[in-house]
């Protein structure tokens, strides 16, 4: 009802000249994104609580014992299989309404109420494209490279739900000691399937489209790969469930407040002799914000976002490596591009802000969380974590988007000095930095 309230409010002109009101458009944002994270929550829910629960308990009853625990530890995929598909289909219907808002547009409003359906849509039509194959192509490699783009996306999504469920179930399975280094190490073989795909075409503009790509992640992996380290550093471990558990107990205690020593800056004032503590303070609290926009800046490059967009930029190469494919190879790429957006955002509120922790004491968190722990369904502790690191990731992303309204694409002199001049020079001063504060650390 709310959702074609706003439509017909929104489609309600009195003059051809009248364009409705900024409120208008926004409130039908958040109320178009608030039924679509819904659907999604919903589904990847139905889904875990299907495989971890009723499935198996229905085998056992039939005597079905090892196939039921199979079933059971097969959540995590069968959430991530679910998740990833309907998320990324939301995201780019999300993309297109933030960017219209902030260029005075209406955006995508034809399928469904206020276009609720519209990314829906266009994924079937892609479904039913006819598959092309440019002449000349290589034809293995040209069908590879899409999946190879994609598979380890999806892989580097498993380890993130320990830390988004708490290790709650079947997800103690995703608990990673390495979690950090096994996302970083996954995730660096995508832009294979952009060179190969790009070199397979038998099409100029995706063969440079390719190697733009390969020149540009090897440029913004370094200082990305040198920024986690230093928290690392900072945080004393790799596992994202431990990086998560440490900053329990309200907003102040996330990493981007100084890894939680945010009240070691009440020594500055007044000056005195624990002026030195307050200083300390300051310095790893001013050391963390420039390591949180270090790393968003280098993933944004990684996954090739605007303005580090040189792999496609349309407007030099058509549209770079992926000119040549068409129907669901297309959408392949697609979707691996959000998903690797949506991961990073994930990575980035894992290490700075809290991960699945909600900005309250420890005591209320724990309340809430044992209030779910017993119910009917089961343990359903970890829907409150994952839904505070995906609404956290969703801010994230939104800022993305703003970029992309915001800045021009760099040229691609500036896109290679901007790393190899700045951010890779400046990421080794920071792990120095970190690690004599670490060292003196009071």
């Amino acid at each position: 009802m709310a959702v074609t309230f706003l439509n017909l409010l929104d489609r309600f002109r009195p003059h051809k000249l009248y364009r409705p009101s900024w409120m208008v458009g926004v409130s039908s944002f958040f109320v178009l994104a608030f039924f679509w994270f819904s659907i999604i929550y919903g589904a990847t829910s139905i889904t875990v609580v299907l495989f971890a629960k009723f499935i198996p308990e229905l085998l056992q009853k039939l005597g079905y014992f090892q196939i039921a625990q199979v079933v059971y530890y097969l959540a995590p995929l069968a959430a991530v299989l679910v998740l990833i598909p309907a998320n990324a289909t939301f995201l780019v219907l999300n993309e297109r309404k933030i960017l219209a808002l902030l260029t005075v547009r209406v955006g995508p409003d034809r399928v469904g109420p206020n276009g609720f359906l519209q990314t829906a849509a266009d994924a079937i039509k892609l479904l039913f494209k006819e598959d092309i194959i440019p002449k000349g192509a290589d034809r293995l490699l040209f069908n590879l490279a899409p999946v190879i783009f994609f598979g380890p996306t999806t892989i580097a999504f498993i380890p993130i739900l320990s830390a988004a469920t708490n290790n709650t179930g079947p997800f103690l399975s995703c608990d990673l000691s390495i979690g950090i280094l096994f996302i970083m190490a996954v995730s660096s073989i995508p832009v294979l399937g952009l060179v190969l795909g790009g070199w397979a075409s038998n099409n100029k503009y995706s063969l440079i489209g390719g190697l733009r790509s390969a020149a540009q992640a090897i440029s913004y992996e370094i200082p990305m790969v040198l920024t986690v380290i230093s928290m690392i550093v900072l945080t004393g471990s790799i596992n994202l469930k431990e990086i998560v558990d440490n900053q329990t107990g309200g907003i102040f205690h996330w990493n981007i407040f100084a890894v939680g020593n945010m009240h070691l800056l009440l020594n500055l004032f007044p000056l005195g002799k624990h002026s030195i503590v307050g200083l300390y303070g300051l310095i790893l609290f001013m050391m963390c914000c420039i390591l949180f926009l270090m790393y968003i800046i280098s993933a944004c490059a990684e996954v090739n976002r605007i303005p580090f967009d040189l792999p496609e930029a349309e407007s030099e190469l058509v549209s770079g490596y992926n000119t040549e494919y068409t129907g669901m190879k297309f959408a392949l790429f697609f979707l691996a591009e959000y998903t690797a957006l949506f991961i990073i955002c994930c990575l980035a509120s894992i290490l700075f802000f809290g991960g699945g922790h909600l900005p309250v004491s420890e005591g209320s968190e724990n309340k809430i969380l044992s209030l779910l722990s017993s119910t009917k369904l089961g343990d359903l502790s970890w829907l409150i974590p994952s839904i505070a690191l995906m609404l956290k990731a969703y801010v994230l992303i939104f800022v993305s988007v703003w970029v992309r309204a915001t800045l021009p694409r760099l040229r691609y002199d500036q896109l290679m000095s901007f790393s190899w001049k700045f951010l890779i020079p400046l990421s080794l001063i920071n792990i120095f930095v970190v690690a004599i504060l670490m060292s003196i650390k009071l």
